[in-house]
């Protein structure tokens, strides 16, 4: 990687901030004055805070059990525009995993990609590197929707966060809430600021178009949340599966030595802690472990926040065990760590099939296909639409 493409890559994070705040003015936006009012729990960091998130999206996971996100599917990014700057997929690999309850978020520069295509662990970086390797990003939580109002009818959506890449305990002041504007053909969407500029636009806008093999949420919709100890001191964890897609995140594992350096986001924080010789406390903030994959690969991972979980498998499959007599009650073992469903379109036996897929006596390809995509006794869907086809990034 030549210097250009290095300064490129350490400004990433920073050209990311700067579209999705309008070059730092979205704060002013959200105002009562101007039309925008908020209360302090639509914040997205206010239940991570406060230490409540198992609680409070587990209480909304059962309030919204018969809610259809309009938005539940497998996307990629084209374009991401705010201010007089744009990304696109050129610059950064997205997989936004969206269920009806559950969102994992997972976006990592291309140059970032090839630079770290064969390191084997953080422990192998030079300094210089660390740094570089901090400009990504991945976010997981609950996005809660609302219909809008007579005067605009789009859904809107509020994203509230339980990991968060970026996120060193100084919290966004104003909500990561959007208007979704959906396509005729319901695989394209737009994604635009709920807040509007001083020229009563949406000051920053997203394209999302589906992936191939989603299901367009129409099939198999799955969220996964670890099921930590009531101190919530456990590392924390999310899965997500929507279609033969899933996306996985597991929060830091924080030592509790480590320093701050007074700053508000990971980045300054990592390149505070190198320039001062903290080595250690930038590999914790950095612990964070996050991915792509697909089940009919054998739940192998093909994306990942740490490169070299690329072409693993996401669990040991002989580790499964799934405890209860249904989805409601039940409980699924995974490498020893115990997850409760917020949701699940299928029922135990074939959660069950799914899980052990991978084993020595698997269960048939069609049948795999037909809980990925068809018909079950759960939930009614329509088969023919959520074999539908559109594109796979790469």
């Amino acid at each position: 990687m030549n210097q250009q493409e290095r300064k490129e890559l350490l400004g990433w994070t920073g050209k990311q901030g700067r579209i999705l705040t309008c070059n730092g003015q979205a704060a002013t936006f959200y105002t009562r004055e101007r039309g925008f009012p908020f209360e302090t729990d639509e914040l997205p960091h206010h239940h991570l805070l406060a230490n409540n998130t198992d609680v409070v999206f587990a209480d909304w996971a059962r309030q919204d059990e018969k809610v259809k996100n309009p938005i539940c599917g497998v996307y990629s990014r084209p374009i991401f525009v705010g201010g007089f700057e744009h990304s696109t997929d050129h610059d950064e690999l997205v997989y936004n995993v969206q269920t009806h309850s559950l969102f994992i978020d997972l976006r990592i520069p291309r140059l970032g990609m090839t630079l770290f295509e064969n390191v084997k662990d953080l422990e192998s970086m030079c300094n210089e590197d660390i740094k570089l390797y901090a400009r990504r990003h991945v976010f997981a939580g609950y996005t809660r929707l609302k219909q809008g109002d007579d005067d605009d009818e789009r859904p809107i959506c509020t994203r509230h966060h339980c990991m968060d890449w970026n996120f060193v305990g100084v919290p966004r002041p104003r909500p990561n809430k959007w208007y979704v504007e959906m396509s005729p053909c319901g695989n394209i969407w737009k994604e635009l600021a709920y807040a509007k500029d001083n020229f009563y636009q949406h000051y920053y806008w997203e394209r999302w178009e589906r992936l191939n093999r989603d299901g367009n949420g129409n099939g198999l919709v799955l969220a996964l949340r670890r099921d930590r100890a009531g101190d919530n001191k456990e590392r924390d964890g999310v899965i997500v599966v929507v279609g033969d897609h899933f996306n996985y995140m597991y929060g830091r594992m924080l030592m509790g030595n480590e320093l701050t350096y007074g700053q508000s986001s990971l980045v300054d924080l990592v390149d505070a802690a190198i320039d001062a010789g903290d080595r250690a406390t930038a590999e914790s903030y950095l612990s964070i472990d996050a991915g792509h994959g697909r089940i009919s690969m054998g739940w192998k991972i093909d994306c990942a926040i740490q490169p070299w979980k690329k072409d693993t498998r996401l669990f040991n499959v002989a580790s499964i065990d799934i405890h209860g007599s249904d989805v409601e009650s039940c409980r699924i073992i995974m490498d020893d760590v115990p997850y409760k469903v917020y949701e699940s379109s299928v029922g135990i036996k074939d959660l069950d099939r799914l899980f052990h897929s991978t084993n020595h006596d698997p269960p048939s390809i069609d049948v795999v296909e037909s809980i990925l995509f068809g018909s079950n006794k759960t939930k009614k869907r329509n088969y023919e639409t959520a074999l539908s086809v559109d594109k796979e990034q790469g």
